[in-house]
């Protein structure tokens, strides 16, 4: 469910980040590091897998957009995040959440650290607002402000009841013949890269059954679906959580944006082997991702929180211009 840097090439900025890391050099052993990344993300950015979207914070940083902060703001939650592959560091991200009964504001900054944050340089924030349904999140506005060595990406989408009404990017995607249309359809009913994270499950239980679904996610350029399925309840006794969880299956489905052709939309499509773990967030009806995996033909991408639980006073709320 989303901290990534632009590793799909179906996402925006990647052609303009692709000129400048064809100008470095990398040594064997992070070949594959940065082959499995880029054929993981779903999104290209992250920032996740980010990740995956989001989830699928496969490496790199993603940012969430400034949110208008609430009168009825509750305290901050926050959890921090180690990315490692192949069970070596290479990143760490923060995600703080102020959630309300019908509102929240989501902020996420990461970077790549470690011989990775050599090899990349990747960093940045992100950010999503809206309004909190019973399903998912409806997000008013969604924003990316990343760097990847000298590279500026920039991301700003305005949503109207789940309706894109605005995307920009810097740098815009490089023109391609199989690149997918994205039609005014395809913009209806979406939420963000970083809104997806959050998963509500009102006061019920945990049961396997939440795992059901399907969340339709427009990041700026792209569209796709994240289908989480194959759910089991499980008991936490590690770790900076405690408690029930829910371990889902994910699959990310391209619908448009994508190449058609390009071979890591179709790795990232075909992929079986990505999960996450999602926990209740202490004192509301929604949960986070507590761990994302990402198997990949050269090792594990995982993202895990080292931290989970109420922030130092902080607004996460995203300025929007």
């Amino acid at each position: 469910m989303g901290m990534v840097v632009p590793t799909n090439r179906a996402s925006p900025g990647w052609a303009a980040v692709t000129r400048h890391q064809r100008r470095r050099r990398f040594t064997p052993r992070w070949a594959g590091f940065r082959k499995a990344c880029r054929a993981k993300s779903p999104f290209g950015r992250s920032k996740g897998i980010s990740s995956a979207a989001a989830l699928i914070l496969c490496i790199g940083a993603i940012s969430p957009a400034p949110c208008a902060s609430s009168p009825e703001a509750a305290p901050v939650f926050a959890a921090h995040y180690a990315m490692s592959f192949l069970s070596l560091p290479v990143g760490q991200a923060e995600l703080t959440a102020n959630l309300t009964a019908e509102r929240y504001a989501l902020k996420l900054e990461g970077g790549l650290t470690g011989l990775a944050g050599w090899f990349f340089q990747g960093s940045g924030s992100a950010g999503s607002q809206g309004r909190l349904s019973a399903a998912r999140t409806v997000p008013d506005v969604f924003r990316i402000d990343s760097r990847y060595g000298t590279m500026p990406v920039l991301v700003r989408v305005t949503f109207e009841s789940g309706t894109v009404r605005k995307a920009e990017v810097e740098p815009e995607p490089a023109p391609k013949p199989d690149r997918v249309p994205v039609t005014a359809a395809d913009r209806v009913g979406v939420t963000d890269p970083i809104g997806m994270l959050i998963i509500p499950i009102g006061p019920a239980p945990l049961t396997p059954s939440l795992c059901d679904r399907r969340i339709p996610v427009f990041d700026g350029a792209t569209r796709a679906d994240l289908v989480l399925s194959r759910g089991a309840v499980v008991a936490v006794a590690t770790g900076p959580y405690r408690g029930p969880a829910l371990d889902c299956r994910i699959r990310w489905v391209p619908v448009a944006g994508h190449r058609a052709k390009g071979s890591s939309v179709r790795r990232m499509a075909e992929n079986d082997d990505l999960h996450v773990r999602l926990a209740p967030v202490p004192g509301g009806r929604v949960m986070l991702p507590l761990s994302i995996t990402v198997g990949t033909g050269w090792g594990t991408a995982r993202i895990d929180a080292t931290r989970w639980g109420p922030a130092p006073a902080a607004d996460p709320s995203i300025s929007g211009d």
